[in-house]
């Protein structure tokens, strides 16, 4: 008998074919509407917590199913109830379902998870921010009906959302300003726009144009779930957070006092608020005019505070000049950069104790920028003076030197002669 395994292999292959096919069609067969079928898996063998809501809403598949909730294992009926494997809409759409859920009632459906603490615990993830969300601006108004203002979707996003450290996510902290600023570009919607000048300002540059971890955005000084604008009094316990050592000599000064019974914005009253700039040094002499008169002791002042300023920084200034002058001829120089950059901290720590408007402190600072300042150009001065008499000499010597050598030839050309 000739054996075959060509033939062998092909009958092999049309019963595999034929039991599949056979498989196919009595599930065909025996499947009901509304009968659970097996949830399909998505990428990497990762389930799909979309269910069968996906059919209809694939848009809505596409974005969740990227999300940090689907990949905890959150279903769409998690938030909107109903049922998830069907394809029947009476079926899904019925019990609890609830489909685009009202703003009002939305922060109640995110607490809903995100206020249990068994739920939260192994995220490590706070369970007070529906609390926090209900004392915010955002929160008393929605309390009050208005429902323009700001609910968790707004911030976070609806079907794709994206933990904070994600960069794709609307609350990441470069995102932050464009996503606040959906409503406060809007000076209609809210009153005034904030984003804008936020941009351009120096924490906005820092923040976006250089991607400066420690550069402030909006939720740095008005908070997160319970923003709203600091009260007189806490401005400069926010701007403090960062500018801890402005914040300790404006306490030491009068203004801290002051502002207060004035009922004025501590750091905001000199620096704004959302459009804050570098501030000048001239400063000292000009931003007092906003509060005082031209004539006034604190213009004076303020005037007196400026020039000790300009004294220590012109000092300094001609201090780096002759280290670069040293630098070229070469003289060993490390030395006095060292101690040009100590001056320069005490120039920097004099504005700094301005906050304070003690003269005797921003004095103090000056004074030991200046001292610095002028040891180093009295040392490089007397090192200059030196090589220069050494190239007298050195000149000196030569001249005696070459002469002495044309006298002796010549007596010897006369020698010769005779």
């Amino acid at each position: 008998m000739i054996r075959r395994p060509g033939l062998r292999r092909a009958a092999a292959g049309l019963i595999l074919l034929a039991a599949a096919s056979g498989a196919v069609l009595a599930g065909r067969a025996g499947a009901q509407p509304g009968v659970s079928r097996p949830q399909t898996v998505g990428p990497a063998g990762v389930g799909v917590s979309s269910g069968r809501c996906g059919v209809c809403h694939p848009a809505q598949r596409a974005e969740f199913e990227g999300s940090r909730h689907a990949r905890e294992q959150v279903r769409c009926i998690s938030c909107h109830g109903g049922n998830d494997d069907t394809l029947e809409q009476a079926r899904a759409h019925g019990g609890d379902f609830r489909g685009r859920i009202a703003k009002r009632a939305e922060p109640a459906v995110c607490a809903k998870c995100h206020s249990d603490e068994r739920m939260m615990r192994p995220y490590n993830l706070p369970v007070d921010q529906h609390a926090l969300y209900q004392t915010s601006g955002h929160g008393r108004l929605l309390a009050q009906g208005n429902e323009r203002v700001a609910v968790c979707s707004d911030c976070h996003g609806a079907h794709g959302i994206l933990p904070p450290s994600d960069p794709a996510s609307r609350v990441f902290r470069t995102n932050i300003p464009q996503t606040c600023g959906g409503c406060h570009a809007d000076s209609v919607r809210v009153g005034k726009n904030v984003f804008d000048p936020y941009v351009s300002s120096v924490h906005g540059r820092e923040l976006l144009d250089h991607a400066n971890p420690r550069a402030p955005h909006c939720v740095s000084c008005h908070g997160a779930h319970g923003a709203a604008p600091p009260d007189v009094g806490d401005v400069d316990k926010v701007c403090g957070q960062c500018h801890t050592a402005e914040r300790r000599y404006f306490m030491a000064g009068p203004h801290a006092d002051a502002l207060g019974r004035g009922g004025l914005s501590e750091c905001a009253s000199c620096h704004g608020d959302h459009a804050v700039q570098v501030s000048p040094p001239a400063w000292l002499s000009t931003v007092c005019t906003g509060c005082h008169a031209e004539d006034s002791g604190e213009r004076a002042l303020g005037e007196r505070l400026w020039t000790s300023y300009q004294a220590a920084a012109a000092d300094l200034e001609e201090a780096r000049q002759l280290i670069e002058r040293a630098d070229r001829i070469p003289i060993a120089t490390d030395d006095y950069k060292a101690r040009l950059e100590q001056a320069r901290t005490y120039v920097n720590e004099a504005l700094t104790a301005a906050h304070s408007i003690d003269e005797a402190t921003v004095s103090g600072f000056t004074a030991r920028a200046r001292s610095v300042g002028t040891e180093i150009q009295s040392e490089i001065y007397a090192k200059l003076g030196n090589l220069n008499l050494r190239r007298l000499l050195l000149i000196v010597f030569w001249f005696y030197l070459i002469l002495t050598v044309l006298v002796l030839r010549r007596f010897r050309d006369a020698s010769r002669t005779a």
